[in-house]
């Protein structure tokens, strides 16, 4: 017989022709309870070594608190442990205070909360409020627990400073104890938007109070936070008037500022030098905004996708000027054959090389002709001919020389490599034709 690491009883391990002889596993032996503690869900915390720490940090002696520890779950131990944790951080930074009324605070609220999860350690945890104001927060939510799922909301709404929630208990109480307190939790996502706008207004309850009264109607706020949201970071957008943009708001224009934003705020110039720039920027900026539609925001932020990975982060608007960016958005919405090009050709990795070889195909192109053969015209934006003059060829003669220089090459490789061992044959050409591929970049 073998013994495991946790002291499991095991048959020694069947050899490949006796398999009619192996036994079962049989589990025997005093260590039998390893295995169970192992399996145990509850295991999280000891109970004798649970009882030491926590008598410790009460300076109670272990038998003491048996009674809250005796058949507990783990969640409802986890519950004590962090109350006593914040008992001790408590006692500690404030040497005056009563920690007999505490303590006794501490125990009414574990006895209070029969059935503790993470909203109750967060409002533990995670905020100043002391003993006294969380067994008050707890009497309310204990008896409503949608009132509990709405104390959590708002702490994830509410900003997180110095490792601590900054809502502040008052705020908090009044949510709870407020008249439309079950309407605002049973529909919180309605009241978020309003939420978040105010979260440093003081009497944000009692003025939600009145919107609710009112007719609340969450579009206007979840608008007005969406504008807020995207005016937060400073960049290129910000020489725009925010209130334009909510006046006409538009979801699909939101998040292509967003992007446009991202993308030139590298090569923006904050200072008051590049006011006279600044103006033209806002029209063409503002253009592009309202002339953004659910039809035509995919293919603008193509466009964008290749300004993003093709130009200088720090030239974004010498290589890439707004304007020729609009000029190139309104093509597209005017002529099905530019948006059918620049879909088929435009992108992250695209093969143009500027936005203004993309502005003269689109503008002096025979568009038509190139989208009949948009593999030719990869071959083109490979070997850098311009796409205008390309447009001009026949494109049957075109194929005829891409032919004949396939096999004169191919001729050519032949001879000049020739080996007797074909594999060695098959190495040289490779090494040529990516020679080659890269000289096509370097010209």
């Amino acid at each position: 017989m073998n013994v495991n690491k946790i002291g499991v009883y095991s048959q020694p391990a069947a050899r490949k022709n006796d398999k009619q002889n192996a036994q079962p596993v049989a589990f025997k032996g005093a260590r039998m309870q390893a295995l169970k503690y192992a399996l145990n869900i509850n295991k999280t915390y000891d109970t004798a070594m649970f009882k030491s720490r926590v008598s410790a940090i009460f300076n109670m002696k272990p038998n003491e608190i048996e009674a809250f520890t005796k058949g507990q779950k783990k969640h409802k131990m986890k519950l004590l442990y962090r109350l006593s944790d914040k008992y001790n951080a408590v006692t500690y930074n404030n040497q005056e205070l009563n920690s007999e009324k505490t303590k006794a605070l501490v125990f009414d609220i574990y006895n209070k909360i029969k059935y503790p999860n993470n909203s109750h350690l967060k409002l533990i945890d995670e905020t100043n409020y002391s003993f006294e104001q969380l067994n008050k927060i707890f009497d309310i939510t204990e008896k409503d627990p949608k009132k509990l799922e709405l104390a959590d909301n708002l702490l994830f709404v509410y900003p997180y400073t110095n490792s601590k929630i900054q809502l502040p208990f008052e705020t908090l109480q009044e949510f709870l104890t407020t008249k439309s307190s079950k309407k605002i939790a049973r529909n919180f996502e309605e009241y978020k938007p309003y939420i978040i706008l105010n979260v440093n207004d003081k009497n944000i309850v009692k003025n939600l109070e009145e919107q609710i009264a009112k007719g609340y109607n969450r579009e206007t706020y979840f608008k007005k936070l969406n504008v807020v949201r995207l005016f937060a970071d400073k960049g290129v957008i910000n020489d725009i008037n925010p209130d334009l943009i909510e006046a006409n708001y538009k979801p699909e224009g939101i998040q292509l500022l967003k992007n446009l934003n991202r993308i030139y705020s590298g090569d923006y110039n904050f200072n008051n030098a590049d006011y006279q720039n600044k103006i033209a920027r806002a029209a063409a900026i503002m253009d592009i905004y309202n002339s953004t539609t659910p039809q035509n925001f995919a293919i603008r932020n193509k466009v964008f996708d290749f300004v993003k990975s093709h130009v200088d982060i720090n030239q974004k608007f010498a290589k890439a000027p707004l304007d020729t960016v609009e000029k190139i958005f309104k093509k597209i919405d005017a002529e099905p054959e530019a948006r059918k090009f620049v879909e088929a050709t435009v992108g992250e990795k695209s093969r143009f090389e500027s936005i203004a070889q993309i502005d003269d195909a689109l503008t002096n192109a025979d568009l038509a002709k190139l989208n009949s053969r948009i593999d030719l015209v990869q071959y083109a934006l490979l070997n850098r001919i311009n796409l205008v003059e390309f447009s001009k060829k026949d494109f049957n003669a075109v194929d005829k020389q891409i032919k004949a220089s396939k096999i004169k090459e191919k001729r050519e490789m032949d001879k000049a490599f020739y080996s007797q061992d074909p594999f060695i044959m098959d190495m040289r050409r490779l090494k040529v034709k990516i020679k080659r591929f890269f000289e096509r970049f370097a010209k």
